[in-house]
Order: structure tokens, then C-alpha cells, then sequence
């Protein structure tokens, strides 16, 4: 586990990488605002599985999300997808996305020769969340995020990339289609953080099968 940098139009962000530095390298987006804090270890523990089986990973920071230093207020979604782009061309090889929640509204601009999501959002759908979690405190904030009308008005009407080859894993509490349903949880309607190890290996497993077939 090591951490590099990645130039976009905006500047750099950090990026943590995982596994071999050549060869189909898996290009990852945490979800996004406080969920991408209760699903980070989740994510992480998936990841680092399949840096483990020789697979490379890569986990950039966005702008104004993890530790980045560009508040997030001063974000919208077209810098979001710039980004994803210039860390993208960061790596080489063929990129496989894998996209949490939110994360995959980012990765539009990104040619990946298949896409695995997990939980995705549509971009409606991201700002009802952030207007339920804003109607708790008090209307301050979204979240503690400062969000401008400008990455709301973007998030709107956002959807995300589900060309082929792409698959969705949902949790079983989520009606909507998917190629699979998991029990367990979902974490980012936990409390707090956590760290769910079971999940974290069943994500992987179906993660780690889904991409033998496309890196064959």
C-alpha cells in the first residue's frame, strides 16, 4: 500500500495504490460526502483482497473529497469527472472502474473496459439523500458539507455509465434490479463507521470472478 500523486486541470490529489504497478488495473470511487466515510473500510477491505490475489488497484482522492486539501464547496461535478479522467491516465493498462453509491457519477469521462458497481445512485437520487441528511440538521449544511448550487444543480441530473460490460450488487434491502443481491447491512445507513469483513470477502469474491472473465 503506497500513496502517489495525480495531476488534474485543478492541481494534484493523492492517490492510494495497491498491488502491481502495470498490467488491467482496477480504478476505484468511494462514495461520496459522509458516506464515503462509513463505507471506506468496507471498500478498502474489498481492494486490498484483491491486491493480495496480484490484481492492481488504484483509490484516488476527488477534489474537496478524502484528503484533499480543495474545500468542497469550491467542487462541482464537471471537476469531478476531470479528475477521474486524469487519474485514469495515470495508470496503465486496461482500467476496470469500481464505483460505490455516488462514485459512480464520477466516472463518465473514464474508458474502462468494464464497470462493477456497487449500490449505485443516480444523481436525484444523491441530492435527495443530502436534502434528507440536511432536514436532520437543522438545515445547516448537507452533511457538514457546504455543497454549491452549482455541483447540486449537475448532481440532478446526473446517471450513472452502466454500458456493457458493467454489473451492479445491491443489498438485499434494495429492491432495485441488480445482477446480485447481498444480505448483510448496508453501512452507510450505520451509525458510524464500521468495518464488515464478511461483506468486504463476498464483494470481493464476486468482484475478483467478475473481472477474471474480462482480464482473461
Amino acid at each position: 500500500m503506497r500513496f502517489v500523486d495525480y495531476a488534474w486541470r485543478g492541481g494534484r490529489e493523492a492517490m492510494l495504490r495497491m498491488g502491481p504497478d502495470d498490467g488491467p488495473t482496477i480504478l476505484a470511487f468511494p462514495a461520496l460526502f459522509e458516506e464515503a466515510n462509513r463505507t471506506r473500510a468496507t471498500l478498502i477491505g474489498v481492494l486490498r483482497r484483491l491486491a493480495e490475489a496480484g490484481r492492481s488497484v488504484v483509490l484516488p482522492d476527488l477534489p474537496g473529497q478524502g484528503e484533499s486539501l480543495l474545500p468542497v464547496s469550491a467542487v462541482n461535478l464537471s471537476m469531478w469527472h476531470d479528475a477521474a479522467a486524469a487519474a485514469a491516465a495515470h495508470v496503465s493498462g486496461s482500467i476496470h472502474v469500481v464505483a460505490v453509491r455516488g462514485g459512480a457519477l464520477v466516472d463518465t469521462a473514464v474508458a474502462a473496459a468494464s464497470r462493477w458497481h456497487w449500490a449505485p445512485l443516480t444523481g436525484a437520487e444523491q441530492v435527495r439523500e443530502l436534502t434528507r441528511l440536511r432536514s436532520l440538521s437543522d438545515g445547516e449544511g448537507y452533511a457538514g458539507n457546504d455543497l454549491s448550487d452549482d455541483l447540486l444543480a449537475q448532481l440532478q441530473q446526473a446517471e450513472p455509465m452502466l454500458t456493457p460490460p458493467s454489473r451492479v450488487v445491491r443489498m438485499a434491502s434494495d429492491p432495485r434490479p441488480a445482477d446480485l443481491h447481498l444480505d448483510g447491512l448496508p453501512p452507510w445507513r450505520a451509525s458510524e463507521p464500521v468495518t464488515d469483513r464478511d461483506l468486504a470477502a463476498r464483494l470481493a469474491d464476486d468482484l475478483d470472478q467478475w473481472l477474471a472473465a474480462r482480464m482473461a
